[in-house]
């Protein structure tokens, strides 16, 4: 009941103007991860039908450009008030199958930040154990195909690990084997990074810097909220859309109160 109400507010002040108003002082990066039509709705899953209305409504009320494009606009000093970027987590299959063709059909840019160790294996992490069945990750053949199609990689560690808990010397290990395996695969320099599971626990300076000593352009985290016009690039927030917001308006709304 709460969800509708709020969404509810989100169309009346889209009606009245607040969203131009106010989203012009944000810049917005959001995550996905599994756009499913198999698999129930849950904090890492939603459906095409959703993902669509979602993308929809990012192009009605944003500039929507590549994650690469905020990025270079916060080191630049550049303010990017306005704009959102769509990124998706770990390389499941059905982002090439679901979500692709319906960031075509809007002609929307992407980012893919893939853990390298999963792609093109039927590993199953523990997160999705208990699901009525299994997702599948992308092949390197089907990364290839998107990049063909102009979407953007970026890191994600190889093996997906907790980069606040592991040792300084794992997390180098584990960002230079993924960027080698991007190189090799679809030949892409990967400046562009986003911390697996991305909640505050998961994040620590020592991996930050690490992250920065590499090269790495960005830090992308994933436990909500927009970011300034002018913001830290290793410091930027993702919001995430799946189990938290059932409508685009009820995100709307959520962004105007600065709850997303």
């Amino acid at each position: 009941m709460k969800k509708l109400i709020k969404a509810a507010g989100g169309r009346a002040a889209a009606a009245s103007g607040m969203y131009a108003r106010d989203f012009r002082s944000k810049m917005i990066v959001i995550a996905f991860h599994r756009v499913d039509n198999q698999l129930p709705s849950d904090g890492l899953t939603c459906s095409g039908a959703k993902f669509e209305a979602f993308c929809r409504f990012f192009r009605r009320y944003f500039k929507v450009v590549p994650f690469s494009e905020q990025v270079a606009g916060m080191r630049a000093g550049r303010p990017m008030g306005g704009t959102l970027s769509i990124t998706f987590d770990d390389g499941y299959l059905d982002n090439f199958e679901v979500a692709a063709p319906i960031l075509r059909k809007l002609g929307l840019p992407a980012t893919f930040f893939v853990a390298t160790g999963f792609i093109g294996s039927k590993f199953v992490p523990f997160w999705d154990k208990d699901l009525p069945l299994q997702p599948g990750w992308m092949s390197w053949d089907q990364l290839r195909t998107l990049a063909g199609q102009g979407f953007e990689f970026g890191c994600h560690t190889d093996t997906h690990i907790d980069m606040g808990s592991v040792d300084e010397q794992t997390v180098r290990m584990e960002l230079e084997r993924s960027r080698k395996k991007l190189k090799q695969e679809l030949g892409v320099s990967a400046e562009l990074f986003a911390y697996p599971f991305g909640g505050k626990q998961h994040i620590n300076e020592r991996s930050r810097q690490v992250v920065q000593d590499l090269g790495f352009s960005c830090c992308a985290s994933c436990y909500g909220g927009s970011n300034p016009p002018l913001a830290d690039p290793y410091d930027v927030c993702r919001i995430g859309i799946a189990g938290w917001f059932e409508t685009p308006h009820q995100f709307g709304f959520e962004l105007l109160t600065n709850r997303a």
